[in-house]
């Protein structure tokens, strides 16, 4: 008896041709690699609030001063806070949404796709979405809406209730990008007063004073680059300015200048600042063709699933990508938008755990922004209905949108036959880890050769005495794994007895 290892290492490998890939897992959907173990994600369930209007594309969470969890929500249409177990829309009189910026009029996509003179249901033009930059200034909410511009500062009433609306911050520049409060308890806006090169930031610890004078702190400069700010993001004691050319650092410098600002990295623009994600310890983000990370340097990642992210990703809607910081599990969670997305959530995902370098992917996950842990228990995120989801908290059987999807992951070519000879396979001896058998079903399909036709040979499960009987030849086969969504389970090496045998 011959008993031959049959399991992938872990991740997934998209890049080339199947065959290329082979003794790789190539394919799969919500599941993920942990030390080395291929297991399911955990579910996702709807958090208990009231309505909000419009697809998700912003979130942040702090704690106000007596510790109550505040929750922002930005949609293309509105600005919400879930604070003490309600939602209140605190959208400003004259707020200037991101909806207005659809590019979806008659002549907007192909000739007699659609009937002559209605408004298009899609374009073929980019969809020049805009950003939300949420920070806190103790307890007050700080808000900017790059298509808006204003700086906005939110606070709870008299009484501690949320049902107030959000007002224009006095003195505040105008015609901004994003904003960022630094550690040094300046509020700073980018791209401040319609400059697209301009920083500004107010007095230290008065954000109500803008006007630069020798007793005070306030400043501005100009970032150096030849494209201009599309937003900005802390890291560590720095602020990290990116632009269409790549990005800069903004750092402390003290008095007179307070803030000095130098480049940092060029060729390395992300392809939206949805996608930029903070780790703590390194920023990372989706470029045009690569996958980059700054953490004192900027680098590119080598990533397995390029081209499964490039191949689909739609790029007239590439701003729309978002990514997400999962730190329990050491991933960050990158959504993209495809051909098959067909409104401004994009559905396909990423997941790189970065501390083992692997990657794992998945479709069918509508996501328009992501919060962290930390301030809540478990981490959130916003979709297309305007639905607020907390993820890794159940079973993905009670996952709201999931239906009949079930975790899987499939192999490329794995080679079992010798040269010109064929292998013969007997038994299967599983390896795996749920609470109830068999947890997992295993399918196999042989091939003779790459690009030969393929042979179904059926699906089998783990039977308590811990074999499989099975009974199929062939050079090379491939497995898929397929879980169930109401428990758990872990992969370990699965073994195949298989002899050697000719042709015939």
């Amino acid at each position: 008896m011959a008993l031959v290892s049959i399991t992938p290492p872990a991740g997934i490998v998209t890049n080339g041709t199947e065959y290329s890939n082979k003794g790789r897992w190539v394919d799969g959907n919500l599941v993920r690699f942990q030390n080395g173990y291929l297991t399911p994600i955990k579910g996702w369930e709807k958090l208990s609030h009231g309505t909000i209007t419009g697809e998700v594309i912003a979130l942040y969470a702090y704690n106000d001063n007596a510790g109550n969890p505040v929750i922002a929500v930005g949609t293309r249409q509105k600005i919400f806070v879930i604070y003490k177990g309600s939602t209140t829309d605190i959208t400003p009189v004259g707020f200037v949404n991101d909806a207005s910026a659809d590019p979806l009029g008659y002549g907007a996509y192909h000739w007699g796709v659609e009937d002559y003179g209605d408004a298009r249901s899609q374009s073929g033009l980019s969809l020049n979405t805009r950003d939300f930059s949420f920070d806190n200034w103790g307890e007050d909410l700080i808000i900017c809406f790059a298509g808006d511009g204003k700086v906005y500062r939110w606070q709870s009433n008299s009484s501690g209730s949320a049902d107030t609306i959000a007002t224009v911050l006095s003195n505040a520049p105008t015609n901004n990008k994003a904003i960022v409060v630094t550690n040094e308890r300046h509020l700073v806006t980018f791209g401040s007063g319609g400059d697209p090169r301009k920083i500004a930031w107010s007095n230290r610890e008065d954000n109500n004073n803008w006007t630069a004078k020798a007793t005070n702190t306030a400043g501005d400069l100009i970032v150096p680059s030849s494209g201009e700010i599309i937003g900005a993001k802390k890291y560590k004691l720095d602020t990290i300015v990116f632009t269409e050319t790549g990005l800069s650092r903004m750092y402390y410098s003290g008095n007179p200048f307070i803030y000095g600002i130098a480049q940092a990295g060029e060729s390395c623009r992300p392809l939206g600042m949805r996608s930029v994600v903070s780790t703590g310890d390194f920023l990372a983000w989706l470029g045009e063709n690569s996958v980059f990370v700054y953490d004192g340097n900027v680098r590119e990642v080598s990533c397995d699933v390029h081209d499964y992210i490039y191949d689909n990703l739609d790029y007239p809607m590439r701003k729309v990508a978002v990514g997400g910081h999962n730190s329990n599990y050491n991933e960050i969670w990158w959504f993209f938008p495809s051909d098959a997305d067909t409104g401004y959530t994009p559905s396909r995902y990423v997941i790189w755990n970065y501390k083992d370098n692997v990657w794992s992917k998945g479709t069918g996950v509508d996501r328009g922004a992501w919060w962290d842990q930390g301030v809540l228990e478990y981490p959130i995120a916003g979709d297309g209905s305007g639905n607020i989801l907390q993820h890794e908290s159940t079973l993905l059987e009670n996952s709201l949108g999931l239906g009949s999807t079930k975790p899987f992951c499939k192999t490329g070519p794995i080679e079992i036959g010798q040269g010109d000879k064929l292998a013969q396979v007997n038994q299967i001896i599983p390896d795996s880890e749920a609470t109830t058998l068999p947890g997992v079903t295993l399918s196999f399909t042989g091939q003779f050769t790459a690009n030969g036709a393929e042979t179904d040979f059926g699906s089998f499960t783990f039977e308590s005495d811990g074999y499989m009987d099975a009974r199929f030849t062939a050079r090379s086969i491939s497995m898929k794994v397929e879980g169930d969504t109401n428990q758990d389970f872990k992969l370990g090496q699965v073994r195949v007895d298989a002899k050697a045998r000719g042709k015939r």
